[in-house]
């Protein structure tokens, strides 16, 4: 009653992408079994182009999937030059993108089968529908697609999209998205706004692609200015952990006193002397209020946890209550002895409304919890000490100092 087991090719893909500004190039892999992400890879460096950007992805797609031995591999990518040079074997005259060719051919040579699909521009299609009437074979709705293509018009060889913040949007490239987002964000007239109020700014400047939000506040994130100059989160990034009382002089040795201030000449010893000796002389008062005020965890006080009974505070010898006026020793003794025979049960019951309570905080704490988690290579920020800030920055100094 087995059925047969059958044995189907995977499909082995690599998306890649690049792009470069006057300041720095990126680009970025995506390598797909199927329509299952096995990794993702994004690389930075400066004085390249558009189309060196798509080559160094491209490379570093190659040696990815050789590395993973895949003998069968599409590749996807969105620049002419680099599909066309592949696909055809092109040869052209700039020795550095020679000079990727010779290298990208090689690695070729090491797969049974290599396709390179060029994806065209998104403009396209309704480029043809509104010019030709043509309609792309691979759309799948076409009332959708017809309906789409009605906000679309062609002036001048140029595709604009009828917006209802602005008569006419001008519909840019991926490659001139990179560039608009970048002067908008960041460049002379940029103030490093958020990312839906930065993709409201380039829709009031008439400008608009299909990917217009996703892609600004991707930009956003991914600012280092931005980053660094954050606010400070207060959100947990871990779940609660409850220690034991004795832990902080135990375990981790803390400084009660803390730094004494710093006080010229002779001045010093007579402050420290002082400091001394009001921290002593203030003991007794905490130790006492501690140890005589019910505890929100247990329910009682430490005192009446340890000895069984609630402690005779001064006060009450200087203004008599009603249990020291009816004092009265012998019954004071038999009432001792059965509070001593009790103890044990009022502990146990603390504890359990201990536990209860340190739970009810977890939970409450573990509810706002942001999980952050950093493995090895990752580059972090640091949360820069008040200390450490250039004085006349003030205000304008950054929140976070890195990446480490």
């Amino acid at each position: 009653m087995t059925n047969e087991t059958q044995h189907t090719a995977t499909n082995w893909s690599i998306h890649i992408d690049g792009a470069s500004n006057r300041e720095e190039s990126r680009a970025g892999l995506l390598l797909k079994e199927g329509e299952k992400v096995i990794a993702e890879q994004s690389l930075q460096f400066r004085n390249a182009s558009n189309n060196q950007a798509e080559y160094e992805a491209l490379l570093a797609g190659l040696k990815l999937a050789q590395q993973l031995r895949i003998p069968q591999i599409t590749v996807y990518c969105d620049s002419s030059l680099v599909v066309h040079q592949i696909k055809c074997e092109y040869q052209v005259k700039d020795p550095l993108l020679e000079k990727y060719w010779l290298i990208t051919k090689d690695l070729i040579s090491k797969f049974s089968k290599f396709d390179i699909i060029h994806v065209p521009d998104w403009r396209t299609p309704f480029l043809n529908y509104i010019n030709t009437g043509a309609i792309p074979n691979e759309e799948p709705n076409l009332p959708l697609f017809r309906r789409r293509a009605s906000f679309y018009t062609v002036l001048g060889n140029t595709l604009y999209r009828r917006g209802h913040s602005q008569p006419l949007l001008k519909c840019i490239s991926n490659e001139e998205a990179e560039d608009v987002m970048a002067e908008t964000h960041e460049g002379v007239c940029g103030n490093h706004i958020g990312g839906r109020a930065l993709a409201a700014k380039i829709l009031r400047t008439r400008y608009y692609w299909p990917m217009i939000k996703r892609d600004c506040i991707l930009k956003v994130k991914a600012c280092d200015n931005c980053q660094k100059h954050t606010t400070l989160s207060e959100i947990p990034a871990e779940e609660l952990h409850t220690i034991e009382v004795s832990w902080p002089f135990d375990r981790w040795g803390l400084d009660i006193l803390g730094p004494f201030p710093k006080v010229p000449g002779q001045g010093l010893k007579k402050n420290l002397g002082e400091a001394k000796g009001e921290w002593a002389d203030l003991i007794p008062e905490i130790l006492w209020s501690y140890n005589t005020s019910i505890q929100s965890a247990t329910g009682e006080t430490p005192f009446k946890l340890v000895y069984g009974a609630e402690a005779l505070i001064p006060v009450e010898v200087s203004v008599p209550t009603l249990r020291a006026d009816l004092y009265d020793q012998s019954n004071n003794l038999q009432a001792r002895i059965a509070e001593l025979d009790l103890v044990e049960e009022e502990r146990d019951i603390s504890a359990i409304k201990q536990r209860a309570r340190k739970q009810f905080i977890e939970r409450r704490h573990n509810k706002r919890v942001v999980h952050r988690s950093f493995t090895k290579g990752d580059l972090v920020l640091r949360r820069a000490e008040e200390a450490q800030k250039p004085p006349a920055h003030d205000k304008l100094a950054p929140n976070w100092e890195g990446p480490f």
